[in-house]
């Protein structure tokens, strides 16, 4: 029987895995002040006052061509979004606003109420920003933003406005949670487990997706990965020499392939 506790781990296959965390910490802390020295940032702006949940807003100037909305991975459980903010340097350069933000976590919420909480945090930035959206997430980040375009999840006027979504290394089937020790944490159940997993849903209509995963991750990664574009039939990508921690990093720089395809949705 294959052992689902070692399958997600992803750590334990890559070298220096320790240093990951410290490194995104010092690389987002030194672009969040860069950011604030130049007034392009807005910390922990509330988008639920009920919860108190908030973004950040990083905006490259006057002249914004689209807001990309970022949602980082954990799990569902770990992290928070000031450790990602350096993700954030490859949109803005690109004249792109980019949002981070903070979601509930398990166990103090399920599934379920984590994505309905994205939905708020989706409306409200279309009532406080105009023009294109694209949204990007990773792992767990990347199941709650692929839930978010299922059939029926979002109004119409929303969904018309997300005209790219890229899934990083995304968590498709939750299935195989049952049988880790996350299971209790996350209050998976089978039926939950079944109601979540993407590959079982259908996305909206005239969605542009791209899946993107490193050729380096941990075999499930992979798989999950071509199952979801199978049944959605969308394009995927295995990113050559990357893993499940330096997945995103693309996001961080003015050009690179992972940036280039985010942006290509401009000529289609």
């Amino acid at each position: 029987m294959i052992n689902y506790n070692d399958a997600f781990n992803s750590a334990k296959l890559i070298p220096g895995a320790h240093r990951y965390l410290p490194g995104w910490k010092t690389k987002s802390r030194a672009f969040r002040d860069m950011m604030s020295d130049q007034s392009k940032s807005q910390i922990d702006v509330v988008y639920d006052e009920e919860t108190n949940l908030s973004m950040d807003v990083f905006s490259p100037g006057p002249y914004v061509e689209a807001t990309v909305v970022f949602l980082y991975g954990g799990f569902w459980t770990d992290y928070e979004k000031s450790i990602f903010s350096y993700l954030a340097m490859g949109p803005v350069l690109n004249n792109m606003r980019v949002i981070i933000p903070t979601l509930p976590k398990c166990p103090d919420a399920t599934i379920p109420e984590i994505n309905k909480s994205f939905h708020r945090c989706l409306r409200v930035v279309c009532r406080r920003f105009t023009g294109d959206i694209l949204l990007v997430g990773q792992q767990s980040g990347a199941h709650v933003v692929g839930r978010s375009i299922i059939k029926g999840e979002l109004p119409k006027p929303i969904l018309e406005r997300i005209k790219h979504v890229m899934l990083l290394s995304p968590i498709s089937d939750l299935k195989p949670l049952l049988y880790t020790d996350k299971k209790d944490e996350l209050h998976l159940t089978e039926e939950v487990a079944d109601a979540e997993t993407l590959s079982s849903l259908d996305p909206a209509e005239k969605m542009n997706v791209t899946i993107w995963v490193g050729a380096d991750e941990r075999p499930i990664y992979l798989e999950q990965a071509q199952e979801l574009a199978t049944a959605w039939r969308c394009s995927w990508v295995k990113s050559r020499n990357r893993h499940h921690l330096d997945i995103a990093d693309g996001l961080g720089k003015n050009t690179s392939q992972l940036m280039n395809t985010l942006m290509a949705y401009k000529l289609k």
